[in-house]
């Protein structure tokens, strides 16, 4: 297999979501006859080539000095049990300076990946409170960080309980946000975001 073919099987498989087996359908009905064996072994050797850029993106992510991370669920198949899927998580990580992000993909949410991904990282790391990464917060060289959307999301819970004071702190919250706001609008940058956000 030529390498066009090998990235055109690869994107319609992790772009697309389409099945190695429904490429083979499709192959099949322009009179194009490959055994399915075949398709699965370009695909692990086409995977394995591109593991060295996986390494270097992933080092290029965990540059950052500011982090963001978060998981997600997805469905899995499941191997063992044909026709049937697993919940699998992807560990997701943001380095929103350089615009870049990582997945990393674990079998379940538990302390285990983000131990190996964030090993000897130093720096801002931004979380939505996940108990999973308050011990990063003890780690040398890491400032834990938690999400405002998230905090916001408690006083607007509280609105029926405590409505004053709820609404007071969504107020304050607001401003936050107009700030914000601002600088995107006016294109700030450096020194220009600190003083707007001082004031």
């Amino acid at each position: 297999a030529g390498e066009g073919l090998l990235a055109h099987i690869v994107v319609d498989k992790y772009e697309y979501h389409m099945p190695l087996h429904r490429q083979l359908q499709r192959l099949e009905r322009q009179g194009i006859e490959i055994a399915q064996s075949s398709m699965n072994d370009w695909t692990q050797r086409t995977l394995e080539q591109l593991y060295s850029l996986y390494e270097v993106h992933k080092n290029q992510v965990l540059q950052s000095r500011y982090l963001h991370a978060d998981e997600t669920t997805l469905k899995v198949l499941d191997e063992s049990k044909k026709g049937t899927t697993h919940q699998g998580y992807y560990w997701v990580y943001h380095n929103s300076v350089e615009k870049i992000v990582l997945f990393d993909y674990r079998p379940g949410r538990g302390r285990e990946g983000p131990d190996d991904i964030l090993q000897g990282y130093q720096g801002y790391l931004q979380t939505d409170g996940y108990g999973v990464y308050e011990s990063f917060g003890t780690r040398p060289g890491i400032t834990l960080l938690h999400c405002m959307a998230h905090a916001r999301r408690k006083f607007f819970d509280a609105l029926g309980n405590d409505k004053a004071q709820a609404e007071q702190a969504l107020q304050l919250f607001g401003q936050l946000y107009d700030t914000e706001r601002l600088i995107k609008e006016q294109g700030l940058k450096g020194d220009a975001i600190i003083e707007l956000r001082q004031k």
